[in-house]
């Protein structure tokens, strides 16, 4: 365990079976995390992912979600590190929601000043780099809203074609399409509102999967293994949801 993390203080929600995966929410409240307990945060991270990998395995793909990078500096640290990272940009993709689209005449004329419109894209960077180049990547960018790690089997580039053979049958926008590359973005609602089908065409290829989701107030994470016990060996209290 990390010497940064407090185990008293950590909790994670179960959230039971999701298909082929085990569910789970580390909560952190909103995005960017606070100076304060910034530390503490990757701690836990840090120690999730060393779980993850030794329980899941896995090549682990880093990617960033580019309309988070606004956060304290975060687009800085891209450029800096980018002949290392070797960022590729393409589409993150929401399997459960309609097809990503541009704004729509509707969405420009009931646009609030002050208030944050949807992307019009949801674009990320695919940190090509080495496995050794992205070692980084979690001291220097977690905490912001914007990291994922997932755990892939096989061959990598097996599994982004699997993804696009999906998703390019899914989108319609020739905007969107014109991109490398599709990757799933999920957060703890996705999964249960997909087929059993649709869910393996886009995640079959994952052992794990971890995702700073706002719109979870938290870490997101699925893993192909019950991560109760190892959870437990770290301290941390798990919060059942019933019939889990």
């Amino acid at each position: 365990m990390s010497a940064t993390t407090d185990s008293s203080l950590t909790t994670v929600r179960a959230l039971g079976r999701q298909h082929d995966f085990y569910a789970y929410v580390l909560p952190t409240g909103d995005y960017p995390v606070a100076t304060s307990e910034r530390e503490r945060y990757l701690g836990i991270l840090a120690d999730s992912l060393e779980t993850l990998d030794a329980l899941d395995g896995g090549s682990p793909e880093n990617l960033l979600q580019v309309w988070k990078l606004h956060h304290e500096g975060a687009s800085k640290q891209v450029s800096l590190n980018g002949r290392a990272w070797i960022p590729v940009t393409g589409v993150g993709v929401w399997p459960d929601r309609e097809p990503p689209h541009v704004w729509t005449v509707e969405e420009f004329s009931q646009f609030e000043p002050g208030k944050v419109p949807r992307p019009p894209i949801f674009m990320v960077f695919r940190l090509k780099g080495a496995r050794e180049q992205r070692e980084n990547v979690l001291p220097l960018m977690g905490g912001r809203g914007a990291m994922i790690q997932a755990g892939v089997a096989g061959d990598l580039e097996a599994f982004y074609q699997q993804c696009s053979q999906y998703f390019r049958d899914f989108i319609v926008e020739p905007l969107h399409l014109a991109y490398p590359f599709f990757f799933p973005l999920l957060e703890a609602k996705t999964l249960p509102a997909l087929s059993a089908e649709v869910s393996e065409r886009v995640l079959g290829g994952l052992r794990y999967y971890v995702r700073e989701s706002p719109e979870d107030n938290g870490v997101f994470i699925l893993s192909r293994s019950d991560l109760g016990p190892a959870f437990r060996n770290l301290r941390w209290k798990i919060e059942e949801l019933p019939n889990t």
